[in-house]
């Protein structure tokens, strides 16, 4: 994962998703690495904002459940395009 200031961490992340906030609670209680350096459940109260991103896959930026100046960007991986296989964490930022 890299960490990134926040200008490079916003670009990294793309384009926000404009139609409103998705339901992320499928995922809730699926791990992801953290900026933090922990490993977290996710929680959809964690889902801070949508990105685009291509075929199947969700782009998510997250916060961290210890520190609300901490944020990772996240991304599902599917096996065989229908069945969640993990979170990969694509960049993190700790706000400072």
């Amino acid at each position: 994962m890299k960490v990134l200031n926040m200008s490079d961490f916003l670009m990294e992340a793309g384009m926000q998703v404009l139609n409103g906030p998705r339901d992320m609670s499928a995922y809730n209680g699926k791990p992801f690495q953290c900026a933090c350096g922990k490993t977290h459940d996710f929680q959809s109260w964690m889902d801070f904002r949508n990105f685009v991103t291509n075929g199947l896959n969700a782009k998510m930026m997250v916060t961290c459940p210890d520190s609300q100046n901490i944020a990772t960007i996240i991304k599902t991986k599917y096996k065989l395009l229908v069945v969640f296989d993990r979170f990969e964490s694509i960049a993190g930022c700790t706000g400072e």
